[in-house]
């Protein structure tokens, strides 16, 4: 199988009960890591390691028989972006990693910081903001919803390694466009970072990570299997914060309420499906194995039991399970590694083969993956923009229906893809 009205005084008891959780668990990171120092034996580079998939298409799909011409254009240029989205006013908001937002013009100018950044932001993160989504509503309520990191309190961050907890906030963008304004914390999400997009139903679903990397094993966290932890989940809130009622974990002895999915590992990319609404995830796995996953409510991805990745020794993951019983397979993987970052689905009239294909950002892999579906099968996979050699944060279709890809890096771009 692939995996796939509130009462107010119940709301508030819910959402309480979260912050004092969140207040009280002590949430372990692994310890500092000397600068410079890569663990002796660990690497990143492919190893040959190539597991068998499920069925046939699961990975290394045909190349597909039709595609598009296109010409590349340079929407704006001079970013350090983390994640993009447009406005329906033909607009985009950035959020960058070190801790600002943007506004770029339908001209491509670029505006300057928006001050009222949230004050707890944990200044000394590697990352302080991972992503940044207007809400559904925008145009009535100029609100957006950011993902950050923050520094837990009594923490001492020369101890530990990526000490920062993703949080997630609110906040309203004033009418002259200069500044947040009615900042609100939602939720300590525990992980190491996080992605966030607005489901039909206009609640949040939200990912938080586990601490991965060199000189980590994977099956020393096993948070993202235990349901008192939200490391290593998808977690899904209402817009003020509290708990939807129809949750799946709601009301389930040592489990947090917050619980939309678990098994996972480093969600990187999110996006609703446009036709189903479904979430769809980007996943990093450790040496291979990275990931799209179909998320489905209350369902289980795995890791770290199975995945298709090995550790940064090369070691095996629990001798290298691939598949168990009550555990969801993911709709397409990779081996070796392509880091996937942002995720998006197309739906434009610029670009008919590529009407309804996912389109999947690689860092390691410098280009820009074109995936075919099939109702959630892959069914080829193209691509793009690998003469550019760069490394592709984010992707999004455009107002009007091109599509506009987020390079990495200080200087990064926001490209268009056109007709050519």
């Amino acid at each position: 199988m692939i995996r796939r009205p509130v009462i107010i005084g119940a709301a508030c008891l819910a959402l309480a009960a979260s912050v004092l959780h969140a207040q009280t668990k002590s949430v372990p990171r692994p310890p500092a890591q000397p600068p410079g120092q890569q663990p002796p034996g660990e690497s990143a580079a492919p190893d040959g390691y190539a597991p068998v998939p499920q069925w046939l298409g699961q990975t290394r799909a045909a190349v597909p028989a039709r595609s598009e011409g296109f010409k590349v254009e340079t929407f704006a240029s001079g970013l350090n972006g983390a994640s993009f989205r447009f406005l329906a006013d033909g607009r985009a908001i950035v959020a960058e990693r070190d801790g600002r937002i943007r506004l770029v013009g339908t001209d491509g100018k670029i505006s300057e910081p928006l001050e009222g950044m949230p004050p707890n932001m944990y200044a000394r993160a590697q990352q302080l903001v991972f992503d940044v989504q207007p809400d559904r509503r925008f145009a009535e309520n100029r609100t957006i919803y950011l993902t950050y990191s923050v520094l837990p309190d009594g923490v001492d961050a020369a101890k530990q390694r990526t000490p920062g907890h993703v949080h997630v906030a609110s906040a309203q963008i004033s009418a002259d466009n200069k500044r947040l304004d009615g900042v609100k914390d939602l939720l300590d999400a525990e992980g190491t970072g996080g992605r966030l997009t607005q489901a039909n139903d206009g609640t949040l679903l939200v990912t938080s990570t586990v601490p991965a990397g060199l000189g980590i094993k994977s099956e020393d966290w096993m948070q993202p299997q235990q349901l008192d932890s939200l490391m290593g989940k998808v977690l899904r809130i209402n817009t003020d914060g509290s708990i939807p009622k129809d949750n799946p974990f709601v009301g389930k002895a040592g489990a947090r309420g917050e619980i939309y999915a678990l098994g996972f590992r480093d969600d990187q990319g999110v996006a609703i499906h446009p036709k189903t609404g479904r979430l769809w995830a980007s996943e990093h796995g450790p040496r291979g194995g990275d990931e799209i996953n179909e998320i489905e409510k209350g369902k289980n991805y795995g890791f770290p039991v199975i995945g298709y990745g090995r550790d940064y020794t090369g070691k095996p993951i629990n001798n290298d399970k691939t598949a168990q019983a009550g555990m969801e397979q993911p709709v397409y993987f990779w081996t070796p590694d392509i880091a996937p970052s942002g995720i998006g689905f197309y739906t434009g009239k610029m670009f008919p083969a590529w009407d309804g294909n996912l389109f999947v950002c690689a860092l390691a892999g410098k280009s820009l993956v074109r995936l075919v579906l099939n109702g959630n099968h892959v069914v080829a996979e193209e691509r793009l923009l690998v003469d550019l050699n760069a490394r592709i944060r984010g992707v999004n279709e455009g107002p009007d229906g091109a599509l506009y890809v987020l390079t990495d890096g200080m200087g990064g771009k926001i490209l268009r893809l056109k007709k050519s």
